[in-house]
């Protein structure tokens, strides 16, 4: 179960001349991209579709900077900064400036994380317990399927897996980390803070408005596969930059009167 950010980009603000708030007009307007909110598995699901439910803003309704939070074409967010809203259209948005403050908190970051990591030098990757328990815990990738799960293989996997995880935890540089609230989202701190710095923040900067995949006025959708190594490996970074590169690009060259919404899907 988890939670996705997928920024949608529409030719232009909702209509909301009929008197409708601006949440309900987006609403329907997404609903040709994302379909019904909440999804109970019925045939009529739209083809390919691997979320369960989906909303706007949700977990990441502090979306995006805006230089005009008090615009009626505006959505804002519930929690948070005034100025970080949850849609709005694109002349309102100072990208540039939310890039710039993602790169200096990333800076900061990664200089406590490394002086951390500096006074435990013997601190190993996830990667590193995962395979001492034995290459199978890679290649079976235990919790693909309930079925596998109960198969005397996929337990001992699951088992050594754990074991593995449990390991890494107790190390002195990642509770550290954790302590000083320098996680990972996938737990592999002490791989992710690995990132010669300068490619660290400048990930952070890339990264600041594209979620994890975008949609655009088209309709095309542009995302990162999900790929081993929950996106610390090199080719899961690989395809992180390329995929940040080109919806980077998408959104500096879009018109004023687009206008961006975020959306929190959950599968």
């Amino acid at each position: 179960m988890s939670h996705y950010q997928v920024v949608v980009v529409l030719p232009k603000p909702p209509d909301t001349s009929a008197g409708a708030a601006p949440g309900e007009a987006l609403l329907r307007e997404l609903l040709p991209l994302l379909g019904e909110p909440d999804y109970a598995g019925e045939d009529t699901d739209p083809p390919g579709r691997w979320w369960d439910r989906w909303m706007i803003g949700g977990r990441f309704e502090n979306a995006f900077l805006c230089t005009d939070p008090d615009d009626p074409r505006v959505l804002p967010a519930e929690d948070g900064a005034p100025r970080m809203v949850t849609a709005a259209p694109a002349s309102l948005l100072d990208l540039d400036a939310q890039r710039e403050a993602a790169a200096g908190r990333a800076a900061d970051r990664w200089d406590r994380a490394t002086g951390i990591l500096r006074r435990h030098p013997d601190a190993e990757t996830l990667r590193a317990f995962l395979l001492r328990g034995g290459e199978r815990t890679e290649r079976t990738r235990p919790g693909a399927t309930a079925a596998h799960v109960r198969t005397p293989a996929g337990r001992t996997a699951q088992a050594e897996r754990t074991a593995a995880m449990k390991a890494y935890h107790a190390q002195d540089a990642v509770r550290e980390l954790t302590g000083a609230g320098l996680t990972h989202f996938a737990g592999c701190a002490v791989e992710h803070y690995s990132t010669p710095r300068e490619e660290f923040v400048e990930q952070a900067r890339r990264g600041a408005v594209p979620g994890w995949a975008l949609i655009d006025t088209d309709g095309t959708w542009y995302a990162v596969e999900h790929l081993p190594g929950a996106g610390d490996d090199p080719a899961a970074r690989q395809a992180r930059r390329e995929y940040l590169r080109r919806t980077n690009a998408l959104l500096d060259a879009l018109p004023g009167d687009a206008y961006l919404v975020m959306a929190d899907l959950h599968a």
